[in-house]
């Protein structure tokens, strides 16, 4: 029963929450506030995090019992406890309900600040929040984004920008007023952000569509909409490719502008360009994954069997969001 329940929860998935909370770390420390950060809230947010990735997690096995998708003759089984019976659909929707309440009262519990004029409320991340709780709970039950074909760049979303966004706001001293919010809505500041965390985005939303890749067949016969099955085998595959070489190229876009910058002295600009080509390390693991994909497609381009392409592309996510990370403390930091 342990080990049914540890597959249901899927801890090796979490990588997902911690490499946005590590780059909001590596943004911190970059900024020069480090030492000021409030690493403690920092911790506890990831804490929430976890359990809202929990939740996603039981509630997308209690939604595919419910839809049938597992029911389709071929169709793989990622998580068989609970229709082999040894979780009981109460007892799954429980758990997940569970940590949802757990994750939303700690994040509520974040949301209250002090400092020298009393206390306040952070409003950026109690909307953030609220957000990430509604992404949470409709993703496969309510409003069912990932049956409409808009799970992966939903999910990208949440667990790109939107996360970033809420480990910065715990981070920060002293977190903007309310009347300042808008400032950070300017045109120039949303596509800044878009930026930054758009490799993060792109390869938290590439773990999802190598598991939509090789479910496109199962879930057209069951009826469910992904963006996989709605762009078919051979357009997956060239979205699998982009998503995986989006953060490489935009690695290097920030390389080139740190070299236009030149506002440092010779030798200290060619260690921060070094730093910032960090992430670079992780470019063969992305090329192997890329090529053993590409090489399943041709054997059957009609019906690739595709498999365990999510794990190979969590393993990218990982190793590149620790070194992308690390590229914005090392070259950024004074």
């Amino acid at each position: 029963m342990t080990k049914a329940w540890f597959l249901l929860f899927r801890p090796w998935s979490y990588v997902a929450t911690l490499v946005p909370f590590l780059l909001a770390a590596g943004l911190a420390v970059a900024s020069g506030s480090g030492c000021d950060c409030r690493w403690g809230r920092w911790a506890l947010g990831f804490v929430s995090g976890l359990l809202f990735q929990a939740t996603v997690n039981l509630l997308n096995t209690w939604g595919d019992e419910r839809s049938g998708v597992d029911d389709v003759p071929g169709a793989i089984r990622t998580t068989p406890q609970v229709h082999d019976g040894l979780v009981s659909m109460r007892a799954l929707l429980a758990a997940a309900l569970t940590c949802a309440a757990l994750a939303a009262g700690l994040g509520l519990a974040l949301c209250p600040y002090r400092d020298a004029s009393g206390w306040h409320v952070d409003v950026t991340l109690l909307l953030a929040g609220f957000i990430g709780f509604l992404g949470a709970t409709n993703y496969s039950t309510g409003f069912k984004f990932k049956y409409r074909g808009l799970g992966v760049p939903f999910v990208s979303f949440l667990m790109g920008p939107l996360e970033v966004l809420v480990a910065l706001c715990l981070l920060l001293p002293t977190p903007p007023p309310a009347s300042h919010l808008l400032a950070f809505l300017h045109p120039v500041y949303l596509a800044l952000a878009l930026f930054v965390t758009l490799p993060i985005a792109a390869l938290v939303g590439v773990v999802m569509h190598g598991n939509d890749m090789r479910d496109i067949a199962t879930d057209r016969a069951a009826g469910i909409v992904t963006l996989a099955s709605r762009l078919g085998p051979r357009w997956a595959l060239v979205y699998y490719r982009l998503c995986h070489t989006l953060p490489y190229a935009i690695t290097c876009c920030w390389g080139t502008l740190l070299g236009c910058l030149q506002c440092c002295s010779a030798a200290e600009a060619d260690w921060r360009f070094a730093w910032t080509l960090l992430p670079l390390l992780a470019l063969p693991l992305s090329i192997r994954t890329m090529r053993t994909a590409t090489r399943v497609y041709r054997t059957e381009p009609g019906n690739p069997p595709w498999r365990r392409l999510e794990r190979a592309s969590g393993g990218v996510l990982l190793i590149y969001g620790v070194l992308y990370s690390l590229s914005f403390a090392l070259t950024f930091a004074r």
